[in-house]
């Protein structure tokens, strides 16, 4: 045992140097969607790393990596939209839009106005309903693996996604709809 570390320890550092570079743009994805400001995101990443790192011991062999590092990222967005929300109740939550992919044959302007209008709404869940439509929806991720991301059950994931579907439906029909 060298540096306080066991040299079984090893497979799980190379593998959670590995996983940094495999989760990156995933982790930062999913933190843009969960409301973390562009300015914010890569010091909440590294925060989302360096917990990961911290917590190698308590990681299970034989479990998804990959699901971990969803779960870690999921608990870094809400604890840092707590500590937002208590410093900066006044600011505007996000500051940048924009999706990461190109679906549907929109032009560039519309696929901009609509991922804002998207990340706009996505403000009005509840951190629960946002988190179960993140990974699910966004992330694709089944709701059986959600639900371990997210301590909860597979139907209470489906709840919470539904719910989320309806709400974000009805915001952006009443965004669309002419004022006036």
């Amino acid at each position: 045992m060298a540096g306080g570390r066991d040299d079984r320890d090893e497979p799980a550092l190379v593998e959670a140097a590995r996983g940094r570079r495999r989760h990156e743009s995933r982790v930062l994805r999913v933190l843009r969607l969960m409301g973390v400001r562009a300015q914010e995101r890569e010091d909440v990443a590294q925060n989302v790393f360096l917990r990961l790192f911290r917590g190698l011991g308590g990681f299970r062999p034989g479990q998804p990596f990959g699901s971990w590092v969803y779960k870690v990222t999921v608990n870094a967005a809400h604890d840092w939209r707590a500590q937002a929300a208590r410093l900066h109740r006044d600011e505007a939550p996000w500051d940048e839009r924009g999706p990461e992919r190109g679906r549907h044959g929109l032009s560039e302007d519309a696929r901009l106005a609509l991922a804002g209008r998207l990340e706009a709404a996505l403000d009005l869940l509840t951190e629960r309903e946002r988190a179960a439509f993140v990974l699910v929806t966004l992330e694709e991720m089944d709701s059986e693996e959600a639900g371990r991301v997210l301590g909860i059950s597979a139907v209470t994931v489906r709840r919470h996604a539904g719910l989320a579907r309806e709400r974000l439906r009805k915001a952006l029909e009443e965004k669309k709809s002419p004022v006036g």
